[in-house]
Parts: C-alpha cells; structure tokens; sequence
C-alpha cells in the first residue's frame, strides 16, 4: 500500500471519529462525546515534487525527488440530543422519568409527578381519580371513594355527613338529618325502642315503649287482649288471656259463677250461670227433669214448671186421654208394652208352632191299642189350634185321650196379657193318678191365643192336650 493510500485511511478514520463523537458512542471523544466541543479532523495531503510547479505547490525536478507533507486542521461544531421522557434521565424541564411510559406509577408518561386530581388511578394510592378535586362528588379529598360517614356531603346522595356513625346526633348513619321523634327508627334519648313506625300492636308501641302485658295495647301476637290492668275479675285476665267461661275465674261482667268445669249437672253449668229450673240442665239431687222453655205442668211425658215429671209412660199408670194403651213401669220395648206404652206383639207371640191336629183334643179318645203318638217339643213356643182346640184342659182326660196313652194337662190358672210370661206345671195321667209325671212349662197370654213353651215330656209316649 503506498502512502497515498494511508493518507486516504487516516482522513475515514477521522470522519468516522467525529460522526461516533456526535452520537456519544465513541469512548475516546473528550467529555465521553456528551459535549459540544470541537472535534478535530486532520487530513494529510502527499505531494511530488519532479523540478516542475504544479498547482498543488509541489515542484518536480529531474535529478531528485523531494515530498512535502501538508496538515491541514479542520473545527467542525455538533449539538446534543433533545431530552427523551422515559429514558431514566431527569433532563430538559421534566419533573421526573423513571424510565417508562406507565400511567400508573409516581411518574407518569408525560415525566410529571402523579397527583390527584389528574385524572389517573394510581394503583396502590388512589382509590379514584375523577380529574378534578372537587369533595362533593363520588371521588373526594385525597382520591378516596365517598361514602356516609367520611366528612364529605355528597350532592344529590346525601342530606348530610358529620364523619360518623352514630345516629343520636343531628345526622343519622345513613347521612340523613336527624330530628328525634318516635317512630324514625332511631332510639333517641328517653325512648325504649324505636322501629319506624307508630303501630302499637307490635314489640313496639307508638309511645317508643316496649309491648307489654298490661300497657293498654294489645299485640297482634302474643296477647288475646290487654285492657291496661292486671286485674283478674274482669274480661282481661293478668296474662293478657280472655276471660271465659271455664277457667274457674269468676268475670262479673259477664258470668255468675265459673267452676272450671263443663259439668251440666252441678250448681254451675257450662253457661257460667248458676243453676235454676227452666235452663235446660237437670241438676242432680235437685231436679228429676229440666226440658227448659218446655217445662209445662200439663204435659204429658214432660216435665212441670218445678222440673217435676208429669204423667209419662213408665210411671205404671195406664194414661188412655194421652193415648197410652198400657204402661209397664219402663220405657222399654218387646216386653208386650213399648216404649210410648202403645201394646206390642211380645217375640214369643209373633210365629208360634202351630200344634193342630184332630187327635190332639182332649175328646178323641180311641181307647188302648189304637193311636199313640208321643211329643219331641224340644223346648220351643206353640200355639193349640185349629181342631186341637185353643188351650190345654185344666183338669185331667181320661186315660188314652188326646191320641196318646197318658194325656198331659195344665194344672193351673192362666195368666192375662199384663202378666206376661208365667210357669206353670203340667201334669200327665196314668191309671189311677191324674199327675204320675209333670213338667214345668211357661205360658203367656197373646190377647188372642195363649203362647206355650214346651220342653219335651219326662217320659215317652206322652202327650200334650188340647181343649177348646
């Protein structure tokens, strides 16, 4: 390489210098290349001289050569960059740079100090930032969220705010103004309790007074009444409970007397009025009947006006004006005389065995030898009829009568329809004794026929007889 060629190299070199010095990126600039100072460019220029003048002020001449070296000093003036915000740098008029674009920091991206009231949420200080300063509205003093009880009257939401919670001064914890009175809800000073209104059937009563037993007020719950004493003897009882008929407290109001029971037949029935002739209820040991506004003394089957029984079936006395047809003592039917003494059909006179044969009267008698039939009644109810007759003979037949060889015969009287049901004895002939065997049988009288129950005879080939 020839030293023209090196002087070219120097003079890059020097351009490549400068140029790095202006960007600050060459360490060997004065000041780190950060200053305005000069920068200094040499330039070498090579001349030949041959013994002739050139325009370059070399001369050349023909026995020898001589070369002069020329430097040249050139000044050249640059200027530093503009300030950057985000480069970490607090330059050119910026209030700070933390070296980025973030919003959301102490240094936003305009390098100027966050503060409140620039619109811009710091996170981790601000709770809000509505860009404006304003305490009136829902972001307030020191970038904090408006809410009761923070100091700050918030238009349109709230009446007032006196930064608390209490609601016994003139604002309540619901930052409205307080006037105390009953029924706002608030327990003011000399009120027991206060639920926002003036009802007085409830825990509350419209005086701010706790709902109690005996106040006057009655709760819709858990009193019956309250009539403001706790006097028994009225229609209140101390517990707030009605007074009625049974709980064994006299109310003089409205009852006479009260025993606690429901017992009709004592001094004090069930209407808590003591008992009289005329109320409908037969008070044992003292009246035989009580039929009430039907206490009569002329009618029948009743009762008298001094709760006396009047003429009534059952009372053994046949009252045919009242329309009785027979009176047995009791009021009970299928004994012949029913329960409105009207005469029924007894059970053993209704379908009796009807016992009618030709050679069962007392005057068929064909002597020995000739028809002998022997009873099996087997204790059942009959009736003697048709050509048998209407009754057993009351004396006794003649040996071999009535179809058998010893006919049987009632000896006895027979009853009358009162008389009901009667025993009597039957007695059955042989030979020489008109009662060689006997038998117990009952009769009743039917009105019209005579009912026989007639066990099976005591021996064989004996007969019941019958007569007209």
């Amino acid at each position: 390489m020839g030293r023209g060629d090196d002087s070219s190299m120097l003079v890059r070199r020097g351009w490549v210098s400068a140029g790095l010095c202006a960007l600050g990126l060459f360490a060997g600039c004065p000041n780190g290349g950060q200053d305005s100072e000069t920068a200094t460019s040499a330039t070498a220029t090579a001349t030949t001289t041959t013994g002739e003048s050139t325009s370059s002020g070399a001369t050349e001449s023909t026995g020898e050569t001589t070369t002069t070296t020329t430097t040249t000093t050139t000044t050249t003036a640059t200027t530093s960059p503009a300030p950057m915000c985000g480069n970490g740098i607090v330059e050119g008029g910026e209030e700070c740079d933390d070296g980025n674009q973030s919003n959301y920091d102490a240094c936003i991206s305009t390098c100027v100090l966050a503060t409140c009231g620039d619109g811009i949420v710091r996170a981790g200080y601000e709770e809000c930032d509505d860009g404006n300063l304003s305490d009136d509205d829902t972001c307030v003093g020191g970038c904090k969220v408006a809410f009761c009880g923070d100091g700050y009257v918030q238009l349109g939401k709230e009446q007032c705010d006196d930064a608390n919670q209490s609601n016994l001064d003139g604002c309540t914890n619901q930052c409205k103004t307080h006037a105390p009175g009953c029924g706002d809800g608030i327990v003011d000073e000399g009120e027991e309790c206060d639920d926002g209104n003036v009802e007085s059937t409830d825990n509350c009563t419209s005086e701010c007074k706790v709902n109690v037993c005996g106040d006057g007020h009655p709760h819709s719950v858990f009193e019956e009444c309250d009539d403001g004493n706790q006097i028994d003897e009225d229609a209140c009882l101390s517990d707030c409970t009605l007074n009625v008929c049974g709980d064994g407290i006299v109310n003089p109001e409205a009852e006479e007397c009260d025993d606690a029971n429901d017992d009709n037949g004592d001094e004090c029935p069930e209407t808590c009025a003591l008992a009289f002739c005329g109320d409908g209820f037969i008070q044992l040991g003292a009246e035989k009947c009580d039929n009430g506004d039907q206490n009569a003394d002329d009618a029948y089957n009743g009762c008298t006006t001094k709760c006396g029984t009047s003429a009534s079936c059952g009372d053994y006395v046949v009252q045919a004006q009242f329309g009785e047809e027979c009176d047995d003592g009791n009021q009970t039917s299928n004994d012949g005389c029913d329960s409105t003494c009207k005469k029924e059909t007894p059970p053993e006179c209704l379908n009796p065995i009807v016992l009618g044969e030709a050679d069962r009267a007392s005057s068929f008698n064909d002597g020995p030898g000739g028809v002998t039939i022997c009873d099996k009644t087997a204790n059942k109810w009959y009736r003697i009829s048709d050509a048998a007759g209407t009754k057993m003979p009351t004396s006794a037949p003649s040996l071999f009568s009535c179809g058998t060889d010893a006919p049987g015969w009632l000896n006895g009287t027979y009853p009358v329809v009162d008389d009901g049901v009667v025993t009597r004895k039957v007695c059955f002939a042989w030979i020489n004794n008109t009662c060689q065997w006997s038998q117990n049988i009952q009769v009743r009288d039917c009105g019209d026929f005579y009912a026989f129950r007639l066990p099976d005879p005591p021996d064989t080939c004996l007969r019941y007889c019958g007569a007209p």
